[in-house]
């Protein structure tokens, strides 16, 4: 076959293999949006919410710090002290209140419940004053019950002589109706009549100063019982109006010492992200610091990088959270040190304006890894670094790419007049 007709007839194979890849053949179709790197959070700053005097110092410019870690220390003697002071208050009234609920039973000392966590030395404080209010109670309740059992003495003992002078009165009524009837024989004189006639009298008399001193002893012992009472009562009332004081001073101190404990929580300031530590404002121990001053800035950690990049209008239709996305960094050409891999996690709905790109949409891309690699080792990303994102939209066959201009051309064609 001569050389011409070889050629041609390859060619022809070239030209037939390439219509076919073109038709069977797909190419990925992906959009670009340049923008740069970004940490999601912006930089914390750090400042004082009171005056104080710094104590401690814990870190530097440039240290990484994690949540949590103490930065820097005011001085807290004095929270300290008035935090001491409201915890002896509070126990104080604690053990106040378990020592009244006890002597509300009849068992104080068996029902004593003392609080948790209070010191040895103030549980047996409150001990021995519930063991002197025990006996002080039961010393007035004994002398009560003394006196009620001295007037029911009494009053058995009135009875008693009210019950004798009662028979002596039968004896004497006896005496008088024989003397009075030897005095109407003239057997007996009118002076002995009236001598038996007077003691009966005396007699009569007994019983009735008796019988009132038995009433007296009666009502003694109806006000010895109510006293008693009263006293337990009163001793009860002044027991619960104690308890609910006490319950309201306790309220009052828990809310106090809560408050306390956070002015000592804040006397020590903590990072509140992981970050690095720029612009310490304060390196003097024993330092004044004034309430709002700006003490450092925590600039978060970088593992929290994302890409911001603006999405074309004509594109942003194909654009979706969950699409692959290639990073090329600026900093780092894509030839030598490759793309980062990502995806798109939000695309604003609302356009914004740019001035050489016209109206764009703001999208995030997350990141998969922070750094770039290199025979030495790797580097960073840092924020603020440019990049152009390369998003995978979908995929087109090859035909489609080349008949296309050919397709615009001709709808372009027919619609002119």
């Amino acid at each position: 076959m001569p050389w011409s007709r070889r050629t041609a007839a390859a060619l022809a194979a070239l030209f037939l293999a390439a219509v076919i890849w073109s038709v069977w053949g797909h190419l990925d179709i992906q959009a670009d949006a340049a923008g740069r790197l970004l940490v999601p959070s912006n930089s914390k700053i750090v400042h004082s919410l009171e005056a104080g005097e710094i104590a401690s110092i814990h870190v530097r410019d440039g240290v990484g710090v994690k949540a949590g870690d103490p930065l820097i220390g005011l001085n807290s003697v004095g929270a300290d002290a008035e935090l001491k002071e409201l915890r002896s208050q509070l126990n104080f009234k604690r053990l106040e209140q378990a020592r009244l609920q006890a002597l509300l039973t009849d068992a104080p000392m068996e029902n004593l419940i003392l609080p948790e966590g209070i010191p040895d030395a103030d549980a047996s404080v409150a001990r021995e004053h519930l063991i002197s209010a025990t006996r002080e109670r039961d010393a007035n309740l004994v002398g009560l019950d003394d006196e009620i059992g001295v007037n029911q003495a009494s009053q058995y003992a009135r009875e008693v002589d009210i019950g004798a002078l009662g028979e002596l009165g039968k004896n004497a009524d006896t005496r008088l109706d024989a003397y009075r009837r030897l005095a109407a024989g003239k057997l007996l004189s009118n002076v002995e009549l009236q001598q038996q006639e007077r003691e009966r009298l005396e007699l009569e008399r007994s019983i009735s100063q008796q019988r009132a001193e038995l009433v007296v002893l009666k009502a003694q012992h109806r006000a010895l019982k109510d006293q008693r009472t009263s006293y337990l009562a009163k001793t009860a009332k002044e027991h619960h109006d104690g308890l609910s004081t006490l319950r309201n001073d306790i309220s009052a101190l828990t809310q106090r010492l809560v408050k306390a404990n956070e002015a000592l929580r804040l006397r020590t300031l903590r990072a509140t992200v992981d970050g690095v530590v720029q612009q310490l404002a304060v390196h003097t121990l024993g330092g004044a610091v004034q309430p709002g001053q700006q003490l450092m800035v925590i600039v978060p950690s970088e593992r929290g990088l994302q890409a911001e990049v603006m999405v074309l209008n004509r594109d942003v239709g194909f654009v979706h959270p969950g699409q692959s996305v290639e990073l090329k960094i600026d900093s780092f050409p894509y030839s030598r040190y490759g793309t980062v891999p990502g995806k798109i996690i939000h695309v604003s709905r609302d356009a914004v304006k740019d001035d050489r790109l016209g109206l764009v949409f703001p999208a995030r891309v997350s990141l998969q890894r922070f750094h770039m690699s290199q025979e030495s080792g790797t580097l960073p990303l840092q924020a603020g670094m440019g990049v152009v994102a390369e998003i995978r939209t979908g995929e087109r066959r090859v035909i489609d790419y080349l008949l296309g201009p050919l397709r615009e051309y001709r709808s372009e064609a027919l619609g002119e007049r």
